[in-house]
């Protein structure tokens, strides 16, 4: 039983991300809302609502992500609650369902208590996120799943990243520069990181016929241009630093983006942007470095 609910659970939590199973965003967020405004005693029922939120939502995400995907995980080999059988099919639909509803009572509940349309923001991020990973009905109107082709990953991520981040900021503090600046910032990083995802994926989506950016491009011109998106998302960050929008601390971020500049924007111009198995190394520490930069624009507005 105990092995049931723990793959359950996993399931509500995978993939991985800077929003679960631990809350990377929704404490960032935090830290630089926070600190635009530290005359009130410090936030915590805030904090703990941005974290709350920000938990349920994404597992209501990811279940309905993994139950509509069941097949071609089956077709690929992944083991998870639904594969494995811990969990039949119409209930991780009525799970996904229930805990996308839980998530907009949550949010809904947290608007009027902070008295900020934080509504308005989330609703948009749910219902694109629920029809890019449709696979029941809304294909059956359309004739194609949103998932299935890049052009429905990119325009769903570049509404998804930016009404996310806004949703999480507004329950914190009023809308403002700062906050449309980490959008649109962030919108950049998810960008970055969809090519980089359909780098690893190519050959099952492949298999699946399916026509995302890693089987209709090739893998050359995506992590091209993922390092472009990258490159963007540390330029609005450092100019937000240079207008005062956030506090000089975060100029520690030129330490990752100097060596994301030299040790692999550089690198690969040089190779043309080619991707060798020799490279795997090279590009984890992209990863690495992008997380150590989101750690410090949080811990460094504090400095």
């Amino acid at each position: 039983m105990f092995e049931k609910q723990k793959e359950i659970l996993r399931l509500c939590y995978t993939p991985y991300s800077i929003v679960s199973p631990f809350p990377f965003l929704a404490i960032i967020i935090f830290l630089l809302a926070y600190n635009l405004d530290r005359t009130s005693p410090f936030p915590i029922y805030s904090l703990f609502a941005g974290v709350l939120a920000s938990l349920i939502s994404n597992s209501a995400s990811n279940v309905w992500n993994h139950t509509n995907d069941l097949k071609e995980d089956i077709a690929q080999g992944k083991k998870n609650a639904l594969t494995m059988k811990m969990i039949s099919y119409h209930s991780a639909i009525l799970l996904s369902l229930f805990l996308y509803l839980i998530s907009i009572i949550t949010v809904l509940y947290i608007s009027i208590k902070v008295g900020r349309p934080v509504y308005l923001f989330f609703f948009i991020w749910a219902f694109f996120t629920w029809c890019y990973s449709d696979n029941i009905f809304l294909k059956k109107i359309f004739g194609f799943r949103l998932k299935n082709h890049y052009t429905g990953e990119f325009m769903t991520y570049i509404v998804t990243c930016p009404m996310y981040t806004l949703t999480i900021w507004l329950i914190y503090s009023n809308l403002s520069t700062a906050g449309l600046v980490l959008a649109v910032a962030f919108l950049f990083f998810g960008l970055s990181v969809v090519l980089l995802k359909d780098l690893k994926d190519i050959s099952g989506d492949r298999e699946a016929k399916l026509k995302t950016f890693g089987v209709v491009f090739p893998p050359s011109k995506l992590f091209y241009f993922s390092c472009i998106f990258l490159l963007l998302y540390y330029i609005v960050i450092l100019n937000s630093v240079v207008l005062n929008i956030f506090s000089r601390g975060i100029l520690l971020i030129v330490i990752p983006f100097f060596y994301f500049i030299k040790n692999s924007f550089l690198h690969f111009n040089k190779k043309q942007w080619r991707i060798g198995a020799e490279d795997s190394i090279q590009i984890k520490r992209i990863v690495v470095t992008t997380y150590i930069s989101i750690i410090i624009l949080g811990t460094g507005s504090f400095i």
